[in-house]
């Protein structure tokens, strides 16, 4: 059981912080369902820069992409 301080803050149990693998500063979403307070964890990204360029890469050119793409969807001009 945990008890909310005077500043409405509350300690997140340990055995519940090694669960999920909290970490001290990491930022949480609280929401409401009825009577029960439901928490979700934001996800810690490691390597920023990483998720945003290990994306699909695309072979070829990319107008000649975008050019088939329109043909396809608006036929030929």
């Amino acid at each position: 059981m945990t008890r909310m301080t005077t500043k409405y803050q509350a300690t997140v149990p340990k055995h519940i912080r090694d669960a999920l693998g909290l970490k001290a500063g990491q930022e949480l979403e609280w929401h409401t369902l009825k009577t029960m307070v439901v928490v979700n964890a934001k996800p810690v990204i490691k390597d920023p820069v990483g998720v945003l360029t290990s994306g699909p890469r695309i072979r070829g050119d990319a107008l000649k992409l975008v050019k088939e793409a329109r043909e396809e969807l608006f036929g030929s001009w």
